[in-house]
């Protein structure tokens, strides 16, 4: 059963079936020409990590914090597959803030007014970067501490 809703921007009917969604163009709905240039993205993708870099304090000491764990990765030579793993947690800590950061923009672009729905938004947005963390803080002490321990001759 394909249900239908009226698209609030033009007069094309919206199709909720389960193929639905893959046969909207999102061509007719961009603004501007999306960028096919590997090089532009890439900038655009740097323009994003120094406005991270210099609005965003949990951005900062994220950096810190990856600083200061990929060294113990090559201090303590910790074994290949191990320091993957160490390195895909903070990637996903770095890509969660990101999305945060772009949610945060994206409901201050719609609404400055104090709505529950933009708090709902924001604050799910920030659950998922404290899940990240969580995850990643977890998965680096596990992996990072024993070895640390041997190497400092504390246990």
């Amino acid at each position: 059963m394909m249900t239908k809703q009226q698209d609030e921007n033009n007069d094309t009917p919206l199709d909720n079936s389960l193929i639905g969604t893959m046969k909207i163009n999102p061509s007719d709905y961009k603004a501007v020409e999306k960028n096919k240039d590997d090089i532009a993205r890439t900038k655009y993708a740097i323009a994003g990590l120094l406005y991270l870099l210099r609005y965003e304090q949990s951005v900062r000491n994220l950096l810190i914090v990856s600083i200061v764990v990929i060294s113990l990765i090559f201090w303590l030579q910790i074994e290949v597959i191990q320091g993957i793993v160490i390195f895909l947690s903070l990637g996903l800590v770095w890509a969660t803030e990101s999305l945060n950061t772009a949610i945060e923009a994206t409901v201050d672009l719609v609404t400055q007014k104090l709505h529950p729905m933009a708090k709902v938004a924001k604050d799910v947005a920030a659950t998922a970067t404290l899940a990240a963390t969580i995850t990643s803080a977890i998965t680096s002490m596990v992996l990072l501490l024993p070895p640390l321990i041997e190497k400092l001759g504390i246990g």
